[in-house]
């Protein structure tokens, strides 16, 4: 299965302390001028405002200048400027096929510029090849050092304050959460008002559920041979409903934004979030004394089949009809730089540095990345941005009662399956 190669591959490079980054050695000099657009999701504004200033530095005929896009309204606002012509030159990319601004998606539809023959693609680890790439041809860089991973976010004192750990089976998490509702806490702020965060309680279950147990799940059901709902989906959108309805989750999750979801945990109402690492970000940004520890979520009453999702980030691609193409180039040559990556890594990642070096933060996810232990971010290999965006709604009516595990999963497939005709 591609998917579960692509993190077995970075796993091994991680564990053997090699530098994953697959930078080029020096920032490139700038042989164009003018001014470079870049699209980017909302966030980390004072890390991308001196990756614009050094680039700035190092080109001095360039400059960037950003539209920041929330996360919640990117797809759609992009689709719209691409369609139209209107788009900037450089824009945040995803992965895989799996929503509407993946990389597979946006270069079928001819939208990116091919990167194939640029300085850096060469020098990129051969697991990033198939999540970056459509028809044999690379149409996106993004910076392994800053790859995901997705689980439980804790703040560290108010677990000490609650006399509570992270569990570390799926029995215990339920023990978890009636021992935090008891402290008077909220064991896992949830923001499910803002849509894409519905997805990521799911994404943490299946590594576990799915592909532990069955690594070439998304082969199989690419070739028609599985489905969502007769499948470990099944356990994992059940256990995810189960949680909501034992009090895992804060009461008015329906109605809470991720930025609500982020000062529950910074302010220690609640213990944690099931979230991206790098979410952990905003978290100390909202409270600066907030230390947090990162662990996978369990989905057995077997601690050792826990997995970790573990995954590429979000990276850039540069538009077809680039007003400032060569620019463009430049600004995504610069980000697969040294310089770049130095300021881009993430102290909140298990591999902050581009190596694998365990800290008091992840030190609970370490051990999965090293042994292997790990799983992409299922929609990667989706046919169909589709699949995703039922996912996100249908998660929201399950929560609210409208629909079953089964009737989110079966709708999320029969979208699997019309994409493949």
């Amino acid at each position: 299965m591609r998917h579960q190669k692509v993190l077995t591959a970075i796993g091994a490079i991680a564990a053997a302390g090699i530098a994953l980054t697959g930078c080029s050695t020096n920032a490139p000099a700038a042989t164009s001028s003018g001014t470079v657009t870049v699209a980017r999701l909302s966030g980390s504004d004072d890390k991308w405002k001196a990756i614009a200033d050094k680039f700035h530095e190092l080109n001095p005929d360039l400059t960037v200048e950003y539209t920041v896009i929330p996360t919640d309204a990117y797809n759609q606002q992009m689709g719209t400027r691409l369609s139209a012509g209107t788009a900037p030159d450089v824009l945040n990319v995803f992965p895989g096929s799996g929503n509407a601004t993946a990389v597979r998606t946006l270069a079928k539809n001819g939208y990116l510029a091919d990167l194939s023959s640029e300085s850096w693609a060469s020098s990129q680890p051969e697991a990033t090849t198939g999540p970056t790439s459509y028809d044999g041809k690379r149409y996106m860089f993004t910076d392994v050092a800053t790859a995901n991973t997705l689980g439980g976010v804790y703040n560290s004192k108010a677990l000490a304050d609650a006399g509570l750990k992270a569990p570390t089976t799926y029995p215990e998490l339920l023990t978890f959460c009636a021992d935090a509702q008891k402290a008077g806490k909220v064991a896992y702020a949830l923001g499910a008002q803002t849509q894409w965060v519905t997805q990521l309680v799911t994404y943490a279950l299946v590594p576990t559920e799915v592909y532990g147990k069955d690594p070439d799940f998304n082969q199989k059901q690419l070739n028609k041979e599985v489905t969502f709902q007769d499948s470990g989906w099944a356990d994992s959108m059940s256990k995810y409903k189960e949680m909501f309805d034992k009090g895992c989750f804060n009461k008015d999750a329906l109605g809470t934004s991720v930025d609500n979801q982020t000062a529950m945990v910074a302010d220690g109402r609640a213990l944690g979030a099931i979230q991206l690492s790098t979410m952990a970000n905003s978290m100390v940004k909202a409270n600066p004394e907030l230390k947090v520890q990162l662990a996978p979520i369990p989905a057995t009453s077997n601690a050792s089949d826990t997995r970790l999702a573990f995954g590429l980030a979000v990276g850039w691609g540069v538009n077809a009809k680039a007003k400032n193409s060569d620019g463009a180039k430049k600004f995504v040559e610069f980000l697969a730089s040294k310089d770049a990556s130095a300021l881009t890594a993430d102290k909140f990642g298990v591999a902050p540095t581009g190596q694998i070096e365990a800290n008091d933060i992840n030190k609970l996810e370490v051990p999965f990345v090293k042994d292997g232990k790990t799983a992409s971010f299922p929609d990667v290999d989706w046919p169909s941005p589709q699949v995703q965006s039922l996912h996100l709604t249908g998660v929201q009516e399950m929560l609210g009662g409208s629909k079953t595990p089964k009737d989110v999963l079966t709708s999320m497939q029969e979208a699997f399956t019309a994409a493949l005709k």
